[in-house]
């Protein structure tokens, strides 16, 4: 079952290959986790992410992630944009990623776990679950941390309280999970929280109708899924696509920058549930 599921994934990537969009004409969001040397689950090394920076900036506008969405309108780019952004909120995007961003003069936006630099022990403890691994590797950074991050020009943004997969909530849980982060992070570092990253961050597998309309009702303006593919001027702010980065090569990265990876982002927003069920079974943990 999993050699097929990767031959129909490889398929995908290659036929987008085949009929990359325009570049010239896109916008992209990339979403990266952990920039470490060693961590077991890393997005990549500090090297890896400085060579990634490094071809972003010659091959593409790089740009915040409200200047991406104020201008939903991309036909005369020269060139990509794109957006880069952090979910989670580990101590290494402090101490590894943002000096490489100051470094660079680019800026990104941090979608914390609020609960995780909480200090919540029952959130560390599930994130020990998620990325199968101990506790020295979940060290999240500090409030005082990201007030750094934030007047050195990075924007902030919420990523719930506990890391859910907010489809599997009820009403009550997921107002709570939404305004309750919220309210907390407003307050620690003294600015409103507009934006939202959707934990997982499939469409129909991780967020629906119902957790749109929450997430509005708690007042956030604006919400990132994780659909690899571009970003349309038609797509929804509460649905907005990104592409995650794991360990990719410049090749690969180019790939999903150009278009190349697209025909699987089509995929995960329109495949009936009991055929993403196959493909990426994974999606389905609570």
């Amino acid at each position: 079952m999993g050699l097929w599921r990767d031959k129909i994934k490889t398929a995908m990537t290659r036929m987008g290959g085949c009929r990359q969009w325009a570049s010239e004409k896109r916008a992209v969001i990339l979403c990266y986790h952990s920039i470490h040397p060693t961590c077991s689950f890393r997005s990549a090394t500090p090297e890896l992410f400085e060579t990634h920076l490094q071809w972003l900036k010659e091959h593409c506008d790089v740009v915040p992630l409200q200047k991406l969405l104020s201008s939903r309108s991309w036909d005369r780019l020269s060139q990509p944009k794109v957006a880069i952004t952090f979910d989670d909120g580990y101590l290494d995007n402090y101490v590894y990623a943002f000096p490489l961003l100051m470094k660079h003069q680019l800026s990104a936006t941090f979608f914390f776990t609020v609960g995780l630099l909480e200090r919540d022990a029952k959130v560390i403890e599930r994130f020990q679950f998620l990325r199968r691994t101990d506790i020295e590797e979940i060290e999240p950074l500090t409030w005082q941390q990201a007030r750094e991050m934030l007047k050195a020009g990075m924007e902030l943004g919420s990523h719930t309280y506990s890391h859910p997969n907010l489809v599997l909530l009820g009403r009550a849980q997921l107002e709570w999970e939404l305004k309750h982060a919220k309210e907390i992070m407003e307050e620690r570092i003294g600015q409103r929280v507009d934006g939202l990253a959707y934990p997982f961050g499939k469409p129909s597998r991780h967020f629906n109708e119902l957790t749109v309309e929450t997430v509005r009702d708690a007042g956030y303006q604006y919400a990132l899924a994780v659909c690899f593919r571009r970003v349309l001027s038609r797509d929804s702010r509460w649905a907005l696509p990104r592409f995650f980065v794991t360990g990719d090569n410049l090749d690969v990265l180019a790939s999903k920058v150009k278009g190349g990876w697209d025909l699987q982002g089509y995929f995960q927003e329109w495949s009936p549930l009991w055929l993403a069920r196959m493909v990426s079974p994974l999606d389905f943990v609570p």
